[in-house]
């Protein structure tokens, strides 16, 4: 459905123990340029010890739905914020509670849609850049970028046709690679895009804390690991 050429966009954000950054990602959202009764937002908190649920509250709105689960599994967080889409929903967009969006984004995510709508678009992930920004930082980004370009994989954020959510979910039996298995999913019906731009911002505290050779070699591990070892491995979040 569109309403003078200006799709609808539901985001749907899990967050456990993220009261360093879940602040600055719904200001984020709240201040974005885009129609207010064109987007939503979904927080699930899912099972958090710290004051994340005080700072959604602080953000409680129309135009932002909470819920809480007592897991703390990313899955099962993103599938139950799915039972809260909009009839309007035209694209899901799953973001990190740690990754913020700059107020041009929806503009530019809904221009390259619509001028590739007759491409069958289904699903899609975007250029990243560090938060905090660094000399360093910027080089790795460019990197995993290229990456993600390349291997048609997803980090942070990942975009989704709302119509193919109707007979999909992810699986809440992996606690890794459970974005890469949606795609895969996604892909079998539909076309994967890649969109670059300079409005999307990802935390580096996954590097800073455990170095960003170990992430990397860590990440190449357990994507390698077949389907039944990911289901026994349980990865572990840094916060």
């Amino acid at each position: 459905m569109e309403k003078n050429g200006v799709l609808f966009f539901s985001v749907i954000i899990p967050a456990h123990n993220e009261e360093g950054y879940i602040d600055r990602t719904l200001a984020s959202l709240r201040d974005i340029d885009y129609p207010r009764d064109r987007y939503e937002v979904i927080v699930v908190e899912n099972g958090s010890t710290d004051r994340t649920r005080e700072i959604i509250d602080e953000y409680a709105s129309t135009s932002l739905k909470r819920m809480s689960i007592g897991e703390a599994s990313v899955s099962k967080a993103r599938n139950q914020g799915m039972l809260l889409l909009s009839r309007l929903s035209e694209w899901v967009i799953f973001l990190d509670a740690d990754t913020s969006l700059g107020t041009a984004f929806f503009r530019e995510l809904d221009l390259f849609l619509q001028k590739n709508a007759g491409r069958d678009l289904g699903s899609g992930m975007v250029s990243l850049l560090p938060d905090p920004d660094s000399r360093l930082a910027r080089g790795w980004y460019r990197f995993y970028n290229l990456a993600n370009r390349l291997t048609g994989t997803t980090r942070s954020i990942q975009c989704i046709r709302r119509d193919l959510l109707n007979g999909i979910r992810y699986d809440e039996s992996l606690t890794f690679g459970e974005d890469t298995r949606m795609l895969r999913d996604c892909n079998r019906r539909s076309r994967h895009f890649y969109l670059k731009t300079t409005s999307v911002f990802s935390s580096t505290r996954r590097f800073q804390k455990r170095g960003w050779m170990r992430q990397l070699f860590s990440w190449i591990y357990l994507t390698a690991l077949p389907y039944e070892k990911k289901r026994s491995t349980r990865y572990t979040v840094i916060r």
